[in-house]
């Protein structure tokens, strides 16, 4: 009796858990933020703010690997047309809650033409749920109760979920043009989600063998402000180092200092940018594959780094040799001309592994009250803003809608301002500079 009440506690948390984390988070957040409207004025209170803010990092320093490789765009396949959810993260955890535990059977691979997979992926009464870039096939699996079958040798791009509960889960592979499908084995409930209102129009289509997403509609977002939060650098080594032995060594360099661990480790800062260096001489992990890597960066950022709750896996180079995780707010990534915003794994061969991150962060928003309104023109309008800043055309990889990091005059706050950024030479910059980026801790 007692391990048949085991089981299903065992099943409700795994099921529930993150969810109830999720809710406990919001909850803790809401009353932060609160705490801060009342004491925004007052400079001398921010300190004991930030003790609480640190407390509430440590619900979530252990997030699970699907959680960080989580999907960051969600599309609704209407019978005439998709439309891009803005501020999706509410949607695609009730989409989990909901799909998690359908029974399935073992998805089966298909390889389509380009003109198929489009039509495949653009089929009415689906939600997809895209990537920000590949990810492995077993790191998805864990978000689906029913073993579907897909191995780290599977590269998916997107999820596909019927909203009437009937066919199949589709699996896609946007490089190979491949699609594993997962029969739905048994009656389920339809799907209902509130969308919210803030929906845009979207063009799918494929592109130079890329697919591509096109924005085809303004873009209303609003400017966010955050407190900022500055990790003490003896925290920072603390987790960076075994702590096995004697204190790291301490050599100052200039405006940096370097801390070092025997010929293993060493860890750089840079007191005027807060940007760290941590170099591993000696890493025994075993990062041959793809799925090696991605489960490689997880472990960096669990063990060795601090993880906020709101970063996210955002995109990878060089068959994940390299990986870059980014900060995210209302479900858009944040962009810094630091590292503020970013955390990246660099496997560069020989052992040695690079993390490049930042003792600054944002995790605590603050009320909405005085929020500006920003309307950003469709994408082939912000792709004509572009050319004009003489960048040409084939140099733009990539466009995407995102928040641009500006430290606030009273620099222990951070604003928000949303942006179209373009990816160009394997940089993200906006388009409009103006108001742009600054250093961390430095007022703009």
């Amino acid at each position: 009796m007692i391990r048949k009440e085991w089981l299903r506690f065992k099943v409700f948390f795994h099921r529930f858990g993150l969810g109830f984390v999720v809710t406990a988070l919001i909850i803790i957040s809401i009353i932060l933020s609160l705490s801060l409207w009342y004491n925004v004025s007052n400079p001398g209170r921010v300190d004991s703010l930030q003790d609480k803010q640190d407390s509430a990092k440590t619900l979530v320093g252990n997030k699970p690997i699907q959680a960080l490789y989580d999907t960051d765009k969600v599309i609704l396949n209407t019978k005439d047309d998709q439309k891009l959810i803005v501020n999706y993260r509410g949607s695609t955890n009730e989409i989990s809650e909901k799909v998690y535990a359908w029974p399935l059977y073992e998805a089966r691979r298909k390889v389509y033409s380009e003109k198929d997979y489009l039509k495949k992926l653009k089929q009415p009464n689906y939600v997809m749920l895209a990537y920000p870039d590949v990810v492995t096939g077993d790191i998805v699996d864990r978000d689906f109760e029913s073993k579907t079958g897909l191995t780290s040798k599977a590269h998916i791009n997107r999820i596909l979920i019927p909203l009437n509960a009937k066919g199949e889960i589709l699996f896609a592979d946007d490089k190979r043009h491949q699609i594993y499908e997962s029969q739905i084995a048994a009656d389920v409930k339809p799907i209902k989600v509130n969308w919210g209102n803030n929906k845009i129009n979207v063009n799918l289509f494929w592109k130079n063998k890329q697919f591509q997403v096109l924005v085809n509609s303004d873009v209303n977002l609003k400017e966010r402000s955050f407190l900022l939060d500055e990790n003490k650098v003896s925290d920072i080594t603390k987790k960076a180092f075994s702590q096995n032995g004697s204190a790291p060594k301490v050599t100052k360099r200039g405006s940096e200092t370097v801390y070092s661990e025997g010929s293993d480790y060493q860890l750089i800062s840079d007191e005027k940018t807060g940007e760290l260096t941590l170099n591993a001489f000696s890493d025994k992990q075993k990062v041959n594959t793809m799925n090696n890597r991605f489960k490689s960066g997880y472990a960096w950022l669990t063990t060795r780094t601090s993880v906020p709750e709101n970063l996210y896996y955002f995109e990878q180079s060089q068959n994940a040799q390299k990986i870059n995780y980014r900060l995210y707010s209302d479900g858009l990534p944040i962009f810094n001309a630091n590292r503020s915003s970013s955390i990246e794994v660099d496997f560069k061969g020989d052992e040695q592994t690079q993390v490049k991150f930042s003792k600054y962060s944002i995790q605590v928003p603050l009320p909405r009250h005085n929020d500006v309104n920003v309307t950003l023109p469709k994408e082939t309008v912000a792709l004509q803003q572009a050319k004009a800043t003489g960048v040409p055309t084939d140099d733009i990889e990539e466009l995407r809608v995102g928040y641009d990091w500006v430290v606030d005059s009273n620099s222990e706050f951070v604003r928000l301002v949303p942006k179209w950024f373009m990816k160009v030479n394997g940089n993200w910059e906006p388009i409009n500079k103006q108001g742009t980026t600054v250093e961390a801790g430095e007022p703009s």
